[in-house]
């Protein structure tokens, strides 16, 4: 990670708001949260392979199109040690959507859906490339282009049964680990995240390592 700076240091230097934010906007400096920034950030974000980019078609042909988060068990194949041959989709919706979203995905891929599935449903209705639809969890931290942000990942492999299941326990210490090491990380959005899924201490417990020390005090205070 480069130099952390925070925002009543670079005011001095011309930064005011506006090109902060356009800077940011151009990824030549990273938002940390709390007020902190750092100059040329690493960002986070995983590719789209063909389901996930038919997937956002679809949903882009509704009038208003909905709010999504489409993830691929396989994306995280980079950051883990066993890698995941056979594909599990993850698609959430805010909830007005999400039978509607099932109904138009079953459709288009044959049944080959699964709407809110419980652990049963899971262990003997899943198949290659299974498409499970789900509602988003109310205030995500979301990129327009439906790929899941860092720190809803970070979040989701600690505390969302339907992502973590998917990995073992070791390979999840590893791609967070991989993740945290290397990847801006906007911690106010991280904790704010978390403290709405009532999971903000067991995440702290996980990641206090690699948050910035004056990061840290912030989130502490």
């Amino acid at each position: 990670m480069e130099k952390i700076v925070n925002i009543d240091e670079l005011k001095p230097l011309g930064y005011n708001l506006m090109r902060i934010s356009r800077l940011v906007k151009k990824g030549k400096l990273g938002n940390l949260g709390y007020g902190f920034y750092t100059n040329n950030p690493n960002l986070f974000r995983l590719n789209k392979d063909e389901t996930i980019i038919k997937i956002n078609e679809l949903l882009d042909s509704f009038p208003i199109s909905p709010k999504r988060v489409i993830y691929s068990s396989s994306s995280l194949n980079p950051y883990i040690n066993q890698l995941i041959s056979s594909t599990t989709y993850i698609v959430e919706v805010e909830k007005e959507y999400v039978q509607m979203v099932f109904t138009l995905l079953k459709e288009e891929y044959k049944g080959n859906v699964l709407l809110k599935p419980n652990r049963f449903e899971k262990n003997n209705y899943w198949n290659p490339n299974i498409i499970y639809v789900k509602e988003l969890f109310k205030r995500s931290p979301v990129n327009e282009d439906g790929t899941i942000t860092i720190e809803k990942l970070v979040v989701d492999l600690l505390t969302d049964e339907d992502i973590y299941s998917l990995y073992s326990g070791v390979d999840i210490d590893s791609a967070i680990d991989i993740l945290l090491k290397n990847y801006l990380i906007n911690y106010k959005t991280l904790i704010s995240y978390a403290s709405r899924k009532n999971r903000k201490q067991q995440l702290l417990e996980r990641i206090r390592q690699y948050i910035p020390q004056e990061i840290l005090k912030e989130i502490e205070r």
